[in-house]
């Protein structure tokens, strides 16, 4: 009679348990496990970033974390032996972080600000870039720092850090009175507004500013003007939780550094005779440095 009742009290239990079984959550496909289902990578990248990513007078599509991205497809095909269709596609500051979380994009590889905020949505890669927020004015104008920008007109991307940066200073009363703040999808289109004389100066980082200049038909109109007025470390942007992803980007980069290729493709986009020549900091060269974990 005991035994009985113990199969019919564990039978119930299991008729109990079965529907709750098949309601599990099935656990998201990570990034690689897509890549080798489907034999296809989707990486976002700026159009409008000089170096990042943007177009050249010829028409391609180009820039130093498009070399990256190249470079990356080429390791994930020699490590699952298989080749990889390569689909790039353009994003923006308004665009990229919700395109990641879900997961249509399954990396964006442009000039992207690593902050705690940006955290609670998606995770960003080790830090591959060193800047901050500057402005960008006709030359000869009286604006020389971002305290002259008091009662102006100042343009930046929406919802990037520089337009917040600006944002902070007036309510912190660095921009007194506060300045009007224009946002732009695109770099481009705020720097065709400035040249239009919609806003007296554009805010980006610093390296952008000097992107933008260089590539301005005549780059001695134009001045990078103010001190770092913010902190603006670049990462690469994967999705929430996919730690073998996330691990798998971070060794790719590691090993660009440690091997010299990254400098190589820096010294490309950047070096001397680069499209916008940055030299490297201290302080730039000793974090990449700091972030090599070893093998």
């Amino acid at each position: 009679m005991r035994t009985r009742l113990f199969l019919a009290a564990g039978l119930c239990a299991l008729l109990v348990a079965l529907p709750l079984l098949g309601c599990a959550p099935k656990k998201p496909e990570t990034v690689l496990e897509k890549i080798q289902g489907t034999g296809e990578i989707t990486i976002g990248h700026r159009e409008g970033s000089v170096p990042f990513g943007f177009y050249d007078e010829a028409g391609n599509w180009v820039g130093f974390s498009i070399d990256l991205g190249e470079l990356l497809v080429q390791q994930l095909e020699k490590d699952l032996n298989m080749e990889i269709k390569y689909i790039k596609k353009p994003v923006d500051p308004k665009t990229r972080i919700p395109l990641v979380a879900n997961r249509t994009i399954d990396i964006v590889m442009g000039s992207s600000t690593h902050t705690i905020p940006r955290e609670d949505t998606v995770d960003f890669t080790i830090t591959f870039f060193l800047t901050g927020s500057q402005l960008i004015v006709p030359k000869g104008s009286p604006i020389t720092d971002f305290e002259d920008l008091a009662g102006k007109k100042a343009g930046a991307a929406l919802g990037s850090t520089n337009e917040k940066a600006l944002r902070d200073a007036n309510t912190a009363g660095i921009i007194n009175p506060p300045c009007e703040i224009a946002g732009f999808e695109e770099h481009p289109k705020g720097f065709l507004a400035l040249q239009q004389g919609k806003i007296d100066a554009y805010c980006t980082d610093g390296s952008l500013l000097a992107g933008m200049k260089q590539a301005a038909p005549n780059p001695e109109d134009w001045e990078v003007v103010g001190r770092l007025l913010t902190y603006d470390p670049y990462a690469y942007i994967v999705p929430e939780g996919d730690s073998n992803w996330l691990d798998y980007v971070n060794a790719f980069l590691i090993r660009l550094i440690t091997s010299g290729e990254f400098y190589e493709v820096y010294d490309k986009w950047m070096g001397p005779n680069g499209k916008v020549p940055l030299e490297m900091t201290d302080e730039y060269k000793t974090l990449l440095k700091l972030q090599c974990w070893p093998e």
